[in-house]
């Protein structure tokens, strides 16, 4: 049994005995005993044990992973404020406890993004085949003198960046760093 169907054995509301879920989770009976009195106020506060459920459960993993995900890494709002919601939310006794807690969640999740970006690279890598480019260069001058380099059929910008000079070994040396 892993740490979280023992965490579940005692939180969810099963009709076991005290020291049937102590035997079965190696967890002591105090333990055990003093989670079921939390659960028991949490299920009295809030009027459901929809919370204490399976269900329940992935409910707030889905609240959990979309505040921070919206708020703190699309948003750059710290795990204070992202706590501070979940208070304001009511969901205190449920979600995570403490700023720390909420912090390694946003590590995790911003190493899940990482670990997807690379596995997705990956496997376009594996799939490309040689593709014929139709480029595109031209000057643009706002302020300054700036490179432009767009592929024709796509409209794909491969670059834009500033330059003092537009001669062609200029160009070369561009297009060559970006390709």
């Amino acid at each position: 049994m892993n740490l979280r169907e023992k965490i579940l054995s005692v939180f969810i509301r099963k009709e076991k005995t005290i020291r049937k879920i102590s035997r079965a989770t190696n967890i002591p009976k105090s333990t055990v005993h003093y989670h079921k009195q939390k659960v028991a106020e949490r299920i009295k506060e809030t009027g459901t044990d929809f919370w204490e459920t399976e269900l329940g459960y992935q409910f707030t993993t889905k609240v959990v992973v979309s505040v921070i995900y919206v708020f703190c890494i699309k948003s750059g709002n710290g795990a204070g404020r992202c706590r501070e919601l979940f208070d304001l939310l009511g969901l205190d006794n449920y979600l995570p406890a403490s700023e720390s807690i909420v912090l390694k969640i946003i590590r995790r999740i911003e190493a899940l993004i990482l670990e997807y970006n690379k596995a997705t690279e990956q496997e376009i890598h594996s799939k490309i085949k040689e593709i014929k480019l139709i480029l595109g260069v031209d000057e643009t001058w706002f302020d300054k003198m700036y490179l432009v380099c767009q592929e024709l059929s796509s409209g794909y910008i491969f670059f834009e960046t500033e330059s003092q000079q537009r001669t062609a070994t200029t160009w070369d040396k561009h297009i060559k760093k970006t390709l």
